[in-house]
């Protein structure tokens, strides 16, 4: 690799290398007059005439796009056969850095991602325009934590120069999300979805549905289905398994009508799945034998008011429909989320993105009353008195 720092691109003069990867070099450029802060993308090849003129035409039509969450084209030349291209400078890096190979993403943050980068897809596909290369490494952070699609039609413009020069990591590295049909020369805006699909699947277990080198990528991508994610991480809700498993489908036609839909069935499935319904169900500790308790039913006379310290039955229903009930005492109650299995809290606690907390409030049962009979210390509690079980008073 060149070290172009110091250099200048244009306007431009290269302050730092912010990146690198299989198709060009990234760095901070400063504006020669005015200061100002850009990145600059220094492709991987050397275009001739012809070539220069075709990536020109590109760069055009990418500068064209405006939306909120693409990264938008400032300028762009050839300098000595050198393309590069001036984009905004996205102050947070990428997403991969962000969150390295093998990171566990939250489920909350996973969906904020996708539903900006499906957006900017959506837009991108109803100009008639296909992105051809999503992956965390084409995500960027703004200065306002927003997420930003980069590197619109780089690999259209790299695929189409006789002189490219990619490198194998850079190569491998986008075939692990590369579609099917996109790898036999027929990508489509399904495409896009397939890869952003291969980005959720890794956020989701830590790993990519397929590795290896470019001729086994090849292989496993063209037949091979991806290993259920539920294999790789149980926690993981079957809706939101099979939302991602839909995308990734080896038949661009079998997949979701489009990116928008793909992220609206996720963004849904996981709100499911986060409902507090949702996350006292997959806390609950197996069910064991019914435990014994010492506590006897006891008969009220309808006359006697409820507890001060319960709440109250609704004012329409009247108390001496309530029939008696029985509640153990804390120390006999069954185990509590500290005593469930520490596998299972972290498990779907800390997928959940710390959202998988008991909750309590007005949707919580609550009990009428509180009527027991406590063998052990032969004494009774009702009507806000305390009894002997012979029925004396006890003072």
């Amino acid at each position: 690799m060149v070290d172009r720092v110091g250099q200048q691109f244009g306007n431009y003069r290269l302050v730092t290398l912010l990146g690198q990867g299989g198709y060009a070099e990234v760095y901070l450029g400063q504006h020669m007059r005015f200061k100002q802060q850009a990145a600059i993308k220094v492709l991987h090849t050397h275009l001739s005439g012809q070539e220069a003129e075709h990536f020109q035409q590109e760069a055009e039509t990418i500068a064209t796009l405006a939306h909120p969450s693409i990264i938008r084209v400032l300028d762009f030349d050839v300098q000595e056969g050198v393309p590069f291209l001036v984009i905004d400078y996205a102050s947070g890096g990428t997403l991969r850095r962000r969150y390295p190979k093998g990171s566990l993403v939250p489920l909350p943050v996973i969906v904020s991602s996708v539903k900006q980068v499906a957006a900017a897809l959506q837009y991108a596909h109803e100009q008639k325009f296909i992105h051809r290369d999503v992956k965390p490494e084409n995500m960027l952070v703004g200065r306002h934590q927003e997420v930003l699609l980069s590197d619109f039609g780089i690999a259209t413009i790299m695929q189409s120069t006789s002189s490219l020069s990619a490198s194998a990591e850079g190569t491998s590295g986008t075939l692990a999300y590369m579609a099917p049909e996109q790898i036999q020369g027929h990508p489509r805006p399904a495409s896009d979805q397939y890869a952003l699909g291969v980005v959720v699947y890794e956020w989701l277990c830590g790993e990519r549905p397929f590795e290896g080198s470019v001729s086994e990528l090849l292989a496993q991508q063209l037949s091979m289905p991806p290993l259920p994610l539920r294999e790789r991480m149980p926690a993981i809700p079957a809706e939101v398994e099979q939302v991602v498993l839909h995308a990734l489908a080896k038949d661009p036609k079998a997949r979701f009508a489009s990116v928008a839909a793909f992220s609206s069935a996720l963004e849904q499935a996981s709100q499911r799945a986060l409902s507090p319904t949702a996350q006292l169900a997959s806390e609950q500790p197996a069910l064991g034998p019914p435990a014994a308790t010492g506590y006897d039913t006891v008969a009220v006379e309808p006359g006697h008011p409820a507890l001060p310290t319960e709440s109250p039955p609704e004012a329409s229903l009247p108390v001496g429909a309530l029939g008696p009930t029985v509640y153990p005492g804390a120390n006999d109650a069954g185990p509590t989320e500290s005593q469930a299995s520490p596998e299972n809290q972290r498990s779907t606690a800390d997928w959940l993105g710390g959202a998988g907390r008991r909750r309590s409030g007005p949707g919580q049962p609550q009990p009428a009353r509180s009527l027991r009979c406590d063998r052990h210390t032969k004494r009774c509690h009702h009507a806000g008195a305390w009894r002997y079980l012979d029925g004396r008073p006890h003072s």
